[in-house]
């Protein structure tokens, strides 16, 4: 955390805007990683809430 406020108050002027698009577009690719993560932890929960309801079906017949 020291280095990066080191660097931040190190920058002035265009270095300073080139380090905050820099650092926009890092927060937008995380978000959209973890937006996609999300999806894809949902689906396998799903996936196996069913299977494991099927299965349950089955044992009782």
């Amino acid at each position: 955390m020291k280095a990066m406020k080191k660097l931040l108050g190190n920058v002035r002027g265009a270095a300073a805007v080139e380090l905050a698009l820099i650092l926009g577009l890092m927060v937008v690719g995380l978000l959209a990683s973890v937006g996609n993560l999300g999806s894809e932890v949902q689906s396998s929960y799903n996936d196996t809430a069913t299977k494991v309801a099927d299965a349950t079906a089955q044992a009782a017949n």
